[in-house]
């Protein structure tokens, strides 16, 4: 292994997935999910629980069948052969890793199977244990060891076999929070350290736009939205998204008139805001409006466009930030963050200021 590549991977493949469709019975689990992932590229499959995101993994790793339309690698078609000819290598959620073996033959494994000469094979996982730091713990068993040092086990393991993609599926989900974090870090260094083609499996929109270079976004089987971290973050395409990446709050109704750069928006309740112009829509459009919690503001005072009084209803302070359901004036219930802790019980007045520029125009569910 090369310092540029000590997994020794094969960092030129990319992922074509045409019009892929899984049935079970007449439930169908993924719908005619079309994605192309470059060689090289993180990407994010990020989506809740039942969205079809594991599935797709699954056909992708060739556990499951594809019901309609394929999957190739490099162009090349690969899932009309088995699972063990696809040289794709998997981190389960559990670890799966074999209770009754040392960390070094749970890493040599794949090794063997493969019939990979014994000099090769210890070379080869000491390497791999090297390049997720476990080197000096290679005889230990996995009861030996922390969740997060089980995860780096599970790691190499699929590393090690110098796959031609990388699938993930859910591998942080098990850790607390300051392991998920440290892990985080750790996955994204691997990454950028190796090059190989990445399939990643989350429902937390943290990690996804933390790690990734591409994020697809599921819902009921369907991508939603395709596109970078920031492309997802800033510009969600509709409510599901939006909703899901963090913005919780949401307005209907009609676009009414301009100003300047501004839409004057009217709410079906009566409550007026100015928000940006795009180019998608004009005066008179039915929209819905969207706002993320920490980008409203709370002021004292400040009146006119933009500004709503309103009433805490619920505090929620978790340390770096503190949540506040705040009941506007029109009746919305709107939810707040602002960063560290600011005292204001249940009942205090407030006024809210949403700035036109944070405003977004989202297509309903």
């Amino acid at each position: 292994m090369s310092p540029q590549n000590p997994a020794g991977a094969q960092t030129s493949t990319s992922v074509q997935i045409e019009h892929v469709t899984k049935r079970f019975g007449n439930t169908t689990a993924v719908n005619d999910v079309s994605l192309n992932i470059k060689s090289g590229e993180f990407m994010s499959l990020l989506g809740p629980s039942g969205c079809g995101k594991t599935t797709l993994l699954s056909m992708i790793l060739g556990i499951l069948d594809v019901t309609d339309g394929e999957i190739s690698f490099n162009a090349t078609r690969v899932d009309d052969i088995p699972m063990h000819k696809r040289d794709v290598g998997m981190v389960f959620q559990n670890y799966a890793l074999f209770p009754h073996m040392s960390i070094r033959n749970n890493v040599g494994f794949g090794l063997d199977m493969r019939k990979v000469p014994k000099k090769e094979r210890e070379k080869r996982v000491e390497d791999a244990l090297s390049l997720v730091q476990l080197e000096t713990l290679a005889e230990r068993y996995p009861k030996q060891l922390s969740g997060g040092q089980q995860q780096r086990v599970a790691l190499a393991r699929a590393l090690v076999v110098r796959p031609k993609v990388l699938l993930l599926d859910e591998p942080l989900s098990n850790l607390d929070a300051k392991l998920r974090k440290e892990m985080r870090i750790q996955l994204k260094r691997l990454h950028q350290d190796l090059g190989i083609t990445t399939i990643y499996v989350t429902h937390d929109q943290e990690e996804a736009l933390s790690l990734s270079t591409q994020v697809a976004v599921m819902s009921q089987g369907v991508v939603q939205q395709i596109g970078t971290p920031q492309e997802i973050f800033l510009h969600p395409c509709n409510q599901f998204v939006a909703n899901f990446i963090g913005y919780a709050n949401f307005f209907e109704g009609r676009l009414e008139g301009e100003s300047g750069d501004n839409f004057i928006f009217r709410s079906e309740d009566g409550l007026v805001l100015a928000t940006k112009k795009d180019q998608a829509h004009s005066v008179g459009d039915s929209v819905l409006l969207t706002i993320k919690p920490e980008n409203i503001k709370l002021v004292e005072g400040l009146s006119g466009r933009n500004s709503v009084g309103g009433r805490v209803v619920v505090s929620d302070y978790v340390g770096n930030t503190t949540g506040y359901e705040v009941l506007s004036e029109f009746g919305d219930h709107l939810k707040v963050n602002v960063l560290g802790f600011e005292s204001f019980p249940e009942g205090t007045e407030l006024t809210l200021y949403l700035d036109p520029a944070h405003l977004l125009m989202v297509a309903k569910e």
